[in-house]
């Protein structure tokens, strides 16, 4: 892989914070609960280095930043949105730990919501929410490696999400999914794969009561049966997608 490919990736990857990704949704027993993300990317800025992108990184190296910001701004600002997702973004709040000389590069997104109905809306909105953010801090300081930047996009894309009163179901969508081979993103994040830095993403979810019916190839359950987790990676994605389906009954 060219270096110049490789910068390009990284970019696309800083942008939406999911080279390696947890996703945790925590459910209560009103409908309400709290949904959030964490990305930690400190591995590519290091192989970046290795391979001799430093130098595409220089300008990087200067930003350093710990902190904990309120999105209730980006709710009027960030394009796009519906009000649901309005209302939802006004209580989210973003941490942004990085240091780039240290190849410190973790966010983190939290978001409350009040009804069931929204909770299926939060994991497309928290992306958004966190290359907005990637975007307002980096802006025009992030290198290009002289090609143009692939579409960021993710796994979550490809699949149907439902969460209702009792249930949690994710669906392959065979019509998106049929047209995954060309989705330059991630096709990138697979040549990563092979290189050894692995596009990982893992879910939890918290239930409100113990589940009744769990169903999926790659589910744990923990001993209360209060708390599934999935972990999956890119290859998992193109060589067994429905490893990423499950059916959740509580």
């Amino acid at each position: 892989m060219r270096i110049s490919f490789f910068v390009t990736a990284m970019v696309s990857i800083l942008l939406v914070g999911c080279l390696e990704n947890t996703q945790e949704i925590t459910l209560r027993e009103d409908g309400g609960g709290v949904f959030s993300a964490s990305s930690d990317m400190g591995q590519l800025l290091g192989l970046a280095r290795q391979m001799g992108a430093g130098q595409d990184l220089s300008e990087l190296d200067k930003q350093k930043m710990d902190t904990v910001i309120s999105l209730a701004s980006a709710a009027d600002s960030l394009e796009g949105l519906n009000e649901m997702e309005r209302l939802l973004v006004s209580k989210a709040s973003l941490s942004v730990n990085m240091n780039f000389s240290d190849d410190l590069m973790k966010t983190g997104i939290r978001i409350p919501f009040d009804k069931i109905e929204q909770a299926a809306s939060l994991q497309p909105l928290s992306g958004k929410l966190l290359g907005d953010a990637a975007r307002r801090q980096l802006g025009d300081k992030l290198p290009t490696g002289g090609r143009q930047m692939p579409q960021p996009s993710s796994f979550e894309q490809y699949y149907d999400l439902a969460i209702t009163a009792g249930s949690i179901r994710r669906t392959l969508n065979k019509e998106r999914y049929a047209l995954a081979a060309q989705d330059e993103f991630l096709k990138g994040m697979q040549e990563l794969s092979g290189m050894g830095l692995s596009m990982r993403s893992t879910y939890v979810i918290n239930l409100p009561r113990p589940a009744s019916k769990v169903e999926g190839k790659g589910l744990k359950l923990s001993e209360d049966k209060r708390k599934v987790t999935l972990s999956v990676d890119i290859d998992d994605f193109f060589d067994e997608p429905e490893k990423l389906q499950y059916v959740i009954e509580y």
